[in-house]
């Protein structure tokens, strides 16, 4: 195998990759990229077991071959060669020589025949997504997902069909302290897909590839795999074997409390106001009284903050308190000027929205301050 390729040509298919492989694995061809070439091709091949993805790009070939490299060696490598290089990539007998302009390295194979393929996803349900509705649909959601693995069902999001008059395509992520939901229109194909739940580290690497692609993205889905078709990447990951629980039981129905507020004022405050609070507990208090907002943090370390806000509020007075680092994750979600958070009471979840964007709710619970 012998080809020639451009610095930052190289580097955009290496740095998808290289996230894939874990930089510690018990099997040793795990950490390593599958490298192919043919006519005027390269191929990039990464896999955790779990999940692959593929990658081509163009380059000049003057041997055609494959070979496994380091994948983390390989991407720092050509990370810190200067742009513009020209990178030559040759096999001679049992390593492979990376040299650009007066920079040789000579790096280690391991056997073609021993890296592991995924087998391909059985027959499933084929549509076709934006790739700006699919990563606004991550973008609203990711934050949300579990990182708490002995709930391994809540690792990813839950993609699914609503069975509403109006059939929407919705992803939904819960840690169970916050919820997230965004959805759009049905696309043709999907109508029969079963409910899936796509896990974290796939969400990112596939979020990843939807900013570098304009159009559609082909996605075909079964009962255990998924796999998304990118013009220039091929991303199959495992589905998250689990039931994702009812969540539609903690959307709140009956909240009358309406506050309407400038997002990026009550970001800002909070921002400011949380600087005094705990790490572990972070939490601040909401009173709400006519047309005003006392945001209030007290700690006994740190010292107390608060802060007033002009409010759209014509309800009975309230006071409830938050974690302010989930209220910001999800104020970070809101396109439009305002935020409209609707309340209960101090003991019951709120429901988050976002005027400028239909289909998108966020549940926080509340905390006891």
């Amino acid at each position: 195998m012998n080809f020639t390729i451009d610095r930052n040509t190289l580097l955009k298919p290496l740095s998808h990759i290289y996230s894939v492989v874990e930089r510690r694995n018990t099997i040793p061809i795990l950490s390593n990229v599958l490298i192919e070439t043919n006519s005027s091709k390269v191929s990039f091949t990464a896999t955790d077991m779990d999940m692959d993805i593929v990658e081509e790009t163009g380059c000049i070939v003057s041997r055609q071959g494959k070979v496994t490299l380091a994948a983390h060696t390989l991407h720092d490598i050509v990370r810190k060669l200067p742009d513009g290089a020209e990178i030559k990539i040759e096999l001679k007998e049992l390593n492979v020589e990376v040299s650009a302009g007066k920079s040789k390295f000579i790096l280690p194979t391991l056997p073609v025949d021993d890296y592991p393929i995924m087998t391909n996803i059985e027959k499933g349900h084929e549509f076709s997504l934006d790739s700006v509705d699919l990563a606004n649909l991550i973008d609203n959601t990711k934050f949300a997902i579990s990182l708490e693995e002995t709930r391994y069902y809540l690792n990813g999001i839950f993609l699914h069909v609503t069975q509403s008059n109006e059939k929407k395509l919705r992803a939904v992520a819960t840690d169970g302290h916050r919820l997230a939901q965004a959805e759009i229109i049905l696309p043709d194909g999907a109508e029969e897909m079963p409910g899936i739940i796509l896990p974290r580290k796939a969400v990112g690497e596939i979020r990843k590839l939807t900013d570098s692609t304009d159009g559609q993205i082909k996605i075909i889905v079964s009962n255990t795999k998924a796999k998304f078709v990118f013009p220039n990447s091929v991303l199959t990951t495992k589905l998250i074997d689990g039931s994702f629980p009812d969540y539609q039981r903690v959307i709140p129905k009956e909240n009358l409390n309406r506050l309407i507020v400038s997002n990026l004022d009550l970001s800002r405050a909070i921002d400011r106001v949380s600087t005094v609070s705990m790490e572990k507990s972070r939490a601040v208090k909401l009173s709400l009284r006519n047309n005003l907002l006392s945001l209030n943090v007290n700690s006994h370390d740190l010292g107390n903050a608060s802060e007033d806000l002009e409010i759209d509020y014509n309800f009975d007075n309230l006071e409830i308190g938050f974690n302010s680092k989930y209220l910001l994750d999800i104020a970070s979600q809101i396109q439009g000027n305002n935020i409209q958070i609707l309340l209960s009471d101090s003991a019951s979840p709120a429901l988050i929205t976002d005027p400028d964007q239909d289909g998108v709710i966020f549940v926080l619970m509340p905390m006891r301050v």
